[in-house]
């Protein structure tokens, strides 16, 4: 499910996401990353995009393979969403910002799988490659309290304010 968040700001659009945690078809997957596809078209490159959701994609750490999509501080193993998620990223110039960021491995895994115990990273943040920069930290948060078996995944975002330009009185120089 993909819907505009109404509330979000004209500088920093939102989506709200969210794929389902079942097994679903490969129609559904196909259509759900061509309508996320097509509404990223449709937000001017100009403007900063950030993704966050529960994509049960695990990215992984490859970053040999995908160098413009991850860097050096990925986690865990490649899953199927996570490559889906890895394509729309190389096709839409968009990075995991999760992986540019050195911190307690406990900090970048965000669900425990039931039966191993063992600790995943499903919600990664996405931006745009060229506002990484903008990005300051991510982490998770094992301790909030959100309703779900995921754990609350945060991040710290610079943001750049609009430039707006004086009109130029005619004749003369702008008061």
């Amino acid at each position: 499910m993909i819907e505009p968040n109404s509330g979000g700001s004209e500088r920093l659009p939102t989506l709200c996401l969210n794929t389902s945690e079942g097994p679903i078809n490969l129609d559904t997957k196909d259509e759900f990353y061509e309508n996320l596809a097509s509404t990223i078209r449709n937000i001017p490159s100009t403007e900063q995009l950030v993704l966050l959701g529960d994509f049960n994609a695990r990215v992984g750490a490859d970053n040999d393979s995908w160098p413009s999509c991850l860097d050096s501080f990925g986690v865990g193993k490649l899953n199927e969403n996570g490559q889906r998620l890895l394509e729309l990223c190389a096709l839409h110039n968009l990075c995991i910002a999760n992986s540019f960021f050195k911190t307690n491995p406990q900090h970048k895994v965000s669900w425990r799988y039931p039966r191993s115990k063992h600790w995943h990273q499903l919600d990664p943040i996405v931006v745009r490659r060229a506002a990484i920069k903008n990005v300051l930290h991510t982490r998770s948060y094992h301790s909030a309290d959100c309703d779900t078996d995921h754990s609350l995944v945060c991040c710290k975002i610079r943001l750049q304010p609009k430039r707006f330009h004086s009109a130029k009185k005619p004749g003369g120089l702008a008061h």
